[in-house]
């Protein structure tokens, strides 16, 4: 069900009990014992119709946690946010070409004028690395990259057009110097995210990830 049918949804249903929208958890239960007394089909005067129109209305509204015991001061019902949904995204094959010529000599050195966060490295120093998949949780985005990071420098090219929607690919490229080698975890830092990946709430770069390392994406909390 999409969000405009559940709060349409959300409205018939109080509607059904003679609320109006802003009803609290505590109106809604009490709407609902005196139709359920008045109306039950057990009593003399009982509307069997109107009972189970209001009981479809009860049980939907508590499924969807609006008729929580709040006490006599309960507020508003809010709707409960919708769960996001984690997903991996694996990255096509044109788009990891294209990240893996970005990190070519003339490439690298053409994105890096101006730049401050990737000094000048020599070439034969430097680790190359590109991520074949995203793990997405909403905003928050994790590259799975295979190759294991190595001690010393390393850059990886990281494609964002997961989030901006655009047809053609957008990469960007990361530099930065690694104490350890293997497998590891790099988080963007909160000044070169908001700058390179406008939208994103966290960027992470998982190396050396294999199928057990993204098993884990969809487990963690």
């Amino acid at each position: 069900m999409e969000p405009v049918d559940k709060v349409r949804a959300r409205t018939d249903a109080l509607a059904d009990l003679g609320l109006p929208p802003s009803a609290s958890s505590r109106e809604i239960r009490e709407a609902w014992r005196q139709i359920a007394f008045h109306s039950h089909p057990d009593h003399r005067e009982g509307d069997s119709s109107g009972f189970s129109r209001a009981k479809a209305a009860y049980d939907f509204l508590r499924k969807e946690g609006l008729a929580k015991k709040g006490g006599g001061n309960a507020g508003p019902t809010q709707p409960r946010r919708p769960r996001l949904k984690k997903r991996i995204i694996e990255l096509p094959q044109e788009e990891i070409s294209a990240c893996k010529a970005m990190l070519s000599p003339d490439q690298v050195l053409s994105h890096r004028h101006g730049e401050d966060d990737a000094p000048g490295i020599p070439e034969a120093c430097v680790s190359d690395h590109v991520p074949d998949a995203v793990g997405c949780y909403g905003r928050h985005l994790t590259y799975f990259v295979t190759t294991p990071v190595h001690h010393g420098a390393n850059r990886v090219a990281l494609p964002t057009t997961v989030l901006s929607g655009a047809r053609h690919t957008e990469a960007e490229i990361l530099s930065f110097q690694s104490k350890d080698t293997g497998a590891g975890e790099v988080v963007i830092p909160d000044t070169i995210r908001e700058r390179k990946f406008p939208g994103a709430k966290s960027v992470k770069i998982r190396f050396d990830a294999d199928q057990d390392i993204r098993d884990q994406f969809w487990l963690a909390g």
